[in-house]
């Protein structure tokens, strides 16, 4: 019997173009070599990768030496198999296969210990993550891209596969949290404070208060912070109080007259602009210093979620989207989820991420395998207070939230914008999807060497009280 051909079955095929396969980590290469890897993502996509995605750097440490810096190494940086035995290895297998490389930098860098380049939040509080505004910190994350990028180079030079791209994971650069009803957002460092200041005159001092003009699209939950990510780059402080309003936001303010609220609202969006500038200014000096002197470019390419603004990125996606004659701009491609909103570019090339909130959850999952491993942080921070036991569990739980949030198979690619073409007014070029999944994410936490914690030492009976359990779990988690 002959078999007719539907709408969904031309779309899935029509989608299956510009396929990158993301590897987040080197250490699933201990549990899955490169051919196994490529042969799990034709069977989840029906096509086989394009390109891959590689890592620069691990969460807990440097994966190649870099001249002038002295930080640690990861344990992954080494020994992932009899065939792969450094970042070399990994780059080569790859590129000899015919794929092509694009390497990735999360610049948080939490790995680095030195305080004076660390974010600060509002009330002057600290975290162990770079502020990608300060130029010292910036001298760093450039140094190990470039460092990569020069690896690459040299060792694509007589292989089929080449360097194509560069990517920025730029998800969680403004991280936030809340107390008591109290927002604390990131990062109002020197660096920070300073390009504010010069850009935005007095405007920092607005958000030194409670409640503040955050309070009018942020709210602590509780658990968490809830947002209002829906400001389109046309919204006024109309629209912007009528959010609020919508949400029930605005209930934390004395003052809920329309004057007083329009005020705080204009007030919202400078500083929605600004973190915005300031985002891409970042990003476009790292990427300035990183690519000097190149004989032939990278493509730069960003990597967000797909939210009309992104309170942690910083970025409101709207407006990385002009004309390449209208911009002078640091970035080529735009990597971002494709299930947060119907956005799409109509002028900048995109990919879409199949990943909810993109890096998000991915990052916090190996975030927390880097805490779990580190001897310091093991003794130092909220983890600590787990038992081995527990701390697998929490591994496990973080990977299930991150597993959940995937975007994979035919009816995803069917459901994405259109690819580029004269008859089309969208500006995709392809899809990533990322090479995590359950199975290869539990044989990784299975095989972590974890340090003893506190718990681990402690003198207390080896059955704990299930709610003390539960209380470490929660003080691990705010870690």
């Amino acid at each position: 019997m002959a078999r007719r051909t539907f709408d969904l079955q031309k779309k899935v095929t029509q989608n299956k173009v510009g396929s990158i396969m993301d590897i987040p980590h080197p250490a699933l290469l201990r549990h899955s070599d490169p051919h196994a890897l490529r042969s799990q993502f034709q069977e989840v996509w029906g096509i086989p990768p394009e390109a891959v995605v590689l890592p620069v750097t691990a969460q807990d440490g440097l994966l190649f030496k870099v001249e002038g810096l002295g930080e640690p190494f990861s344990p992954y940086a080494t020994g992932y198999s009899s065939k792969l035995r450094d970042y070399q290895d990994i780059v080569h297998a790859f590129a000899k296969d015919g794929l092509d490389i694009y390497l990735l930098i999360d610049p948080t860098l939490q790995f680095v210990g030195t305080d004076a380049l660390h974010i600060v939040d509002i009330v002057g509080d600290g975290s162990a993550q770079l502020c990608i505004s300060n130029p010292r910190s910036q001298d760093v994350i450039a140094a190990i891209l470039g460092t990569g990028i020069d690896i690459a180079t040299e060792v694509t030079k007589k292989t089929e596969g080449k360097l194509k791209g560069v990517v920025m994971d730029a998800v969680n650069l403004w991280p936030m949290g809340a107390q008591n009803k109290r927002l604390e957002l990131t990062c109002f460092c020197p660096s920070c404070e300073r390009y504010m200041e010069e850009h935005r005159p007095g405007l920092i001092r607005q958000f030194k208060t409670f409640p503040n003009p955050w309070n009018l699209l942020l709210k602590d939950s509780g658990t968490g912070i809830s947002s209002i990510s829906e400001i389109r780059s046309t919204y006024t402080a109309h629209d912007i109080v009528g959010l609020s309003r919508q949400k029930g936001f605005d209930e934390v303010f004395e003052d809920r007259s329309m004057p007083f609220l329009l005020e705080q609202a204009e007030i919202l969006l400078n500083y929605i602009e600004v973190r915005h500038d300031q985002t891409i200014a970042a990003i476009s000096d790292i990427f300035g210093q990183a690519l000097h002197d190149l004989d032939t470019s990278p493509r730069r390419i960003i990597l967000t979620e797909g939210s009309y603004y992104d309170w942690t990125s910083g970025i409101q996606l709207e407006r990385l989207d002009y004309p390449l004659s209208e911009r002078t701009s640091p970035y080529d491609e735009i990597w971002f989820d494709p299930g947060s909103t119907e956005l799409l570019l109509h002028y900048t090339p995109f990919r879409s991420y199949m990943w909810r909130r993109a890096r998000y959850y991915i990052d916090a999952f190996f975030n927390t395998i880097g805490n779990a491993t580190d001897p310091v942080k093991r003794a130092t921070t909220g983890i600590a207070r787990m038992k081995i036991p527990e701390v697998r569990g929490l591994l496990k739980s973080r990977l299930s939230q991150a597993v959940g949030t995937a975007m994979t198979g035919y009816t995803s690619l069917a459901s994405l914008p259109d690819i580029k073409s004269d008859s089309s007014n969208s500006a995709r070029i392809g899809f990533v999807g990322v090479a995590l999944a359950r199975e290869n994410g539990e044989k990784l936490i299975e095989g972590l060497n974890i340090p003893p914690g506190l718990a681990d030492n402690s003198p207390a009976a080896k059955e704990d009280d299930p709610l003390q359990t539960l209380l470490r779990m929660m003080a691990s988690q705010e870690e």
